[in-house]
């Protein structure tokens, strides 16, 4: 995406997701932030020496210019930029642009081949679409909190913002699809992403069910109903997971644990009668018995090597330690000037014979003054601009 120019305007992790997605790709972001206090994510989380590494965490590789929206100066800047990019990715609340001056029709009047992506809770249609909320409200409206429990325990929220992280995504895919179709039109484009969809898809295949059966559907735990066994046993000094998806690796998992019984017998053939409660009850009691007198290690190693999809349980000072994570490049390591050495997670796929640079996230403001430069501001008019308070820079 080298030569693609990407203006955000976003807070929290949604549109900096997705905009940290183009990053990587390649693209050259620059991040709007007010004056005073910039994205909320530099207040979220964990804060060490006054740098949140939540912030950075979904801002690395971009440029932080703040700009007071809110007098005419700032947003003529702002206009003077849009005429350099080729996308435009938000995430506030419907109307908030609009009111700055900075709305969808604004943009496309003064570049008519921007790409513009707005991500928000939910949606710009509907009766929601005025919704306060964040990615924990989506949650809960989509039916992931419902679903996400045993079934006598209370909702419960995932441990991350799925949603968030599932929106980016998808903005950042359909950005890209623009990219590529703009050269067939040169057209501008209007990308609207929501949160509370994103939690529908990752639904999906429940809610079809619910919608085309009339059945009910219930929570089910770690129990996974459509597939047996497909869920954690407890070892001799740990958990695992065990995850058969066909009948040819069920007969090789009743080999390795010697279920000859199990695997004799016309009632867990297959399948479908797996997954009978009844059935899948009798079976898991078997396994949790024989997984039960020997190690995490010993059976993983025995699973993966006959061909059963089988791993740990790990906590994540595991996760951190697991130098194989390391070597197959999936961490990064960045300089940040007040933190030193920060381990990050690579957001984007591998590309063969190409590498992507991870930098780290910008400082409030650090980048104001060169880009006010290069739009054809001279030091002494963008020294008149930070007396005024319509620009900061670090």
């Amino acid at each position: 995406m080298s030569g693609v120019r990407v203006l955000e305007f976003g807070s929290a992790i949604a549109g900096p997701l997705c905009t940290l997605i183009l990053a990587e790709l390649g693209a050259e972001v620059v991040k709007v932030e007010d004056t005073e206090t910039g994205d909320d994510a530099r207040k979220m989380g964990k804060v060490v020496k006054g740098e949140s590494l939540y912030f950075i965490n979904y801002n690395r590789n971009k440029q932080s210019i703040a700009i007071n929206l809110k007098k005419p100066e700032g947003v003529e800047i702002v206009k003077r930029l849009l005429k350099t990019v080729d996308v435009v990715v938000e995430n506030f609340r419907p109307g908030v642009l609009e009111r700055l001056g900075l709305g969808y029709e604004v943009v496309k009047r003064i570049n008519r081949k921007v790409i513009y992506c707005s991500i928000t809770g939910f949606g710009r249609r509907g009766r929601y679409r005025n919704y306060r909320g964040y990615d924990l409200i989506a949650q809960a409206m989509s039916g992931l909190m419902w679903m996400n429990r045993k079934p006598v325990d209370e909702p419960m929220r995932a441990p991350v913002p799925v949603l968030d992280i599932l929106a980016g995504f998808t903005a950042a895919t359909a950005v890209c699809a623009a990219l590529y179709n703009r050269g067939n039109n040169g057209r501008t484009v209007k990308i609207d992403v929501s949160l509370l969809q994103a939690g529908c898809v990752a639904m999906s295949q429940w809610i079809t069910v619910s919608a085309s059966t009339g059945e009910k559907v219930t929570p089910f735990g770690n129990r996974y109903p459509a597939l047996a066994p497909y869920e954690p046993v407890k070892a001799k000094d740990g958990w695992l997971v065990v995850a058969v998806g066909n009948d040819e690796q069920w007969q090789k998992l009743c080999d390795i644990l010697k279920l000859e019984e199990l695997k004799a017998h016309p009632r867990f053939a297959t399948m479908q009668s797996r997954i009978i409660p009844s059935n899948r009850d009798k079976i898991i009691r078997k396994i949790e018995k024989a997984i039960s007198r020997k190690t995490v290690k010993h059976w993983v190693n025995l699973f993966q090597k006959a061909g059963v999809p089988a791993g740990p349980i790990r906590s994540l000072d595991e996760v951190v330690k697991d130098n194989a994570l390391r070597s197959a490049g999936i961490f990064a390591r960045v300089r940040h000037p007040g933190l030193g050495i920060v381990t990050v997670v690579r957001t984007t796929p591998q590309f063969e014979g190409r590498s992507s640079a991870v930098r780290t996230a910008p400082r409030h403001g650090e980048h104001t003054k060169a880009v006010l430069l290069r739009l054809g501001f001279s030091s002494k008019a963008v020294k008149k601009l930070i007396t005024r308070g319509v620009i900061k820079c670090a």
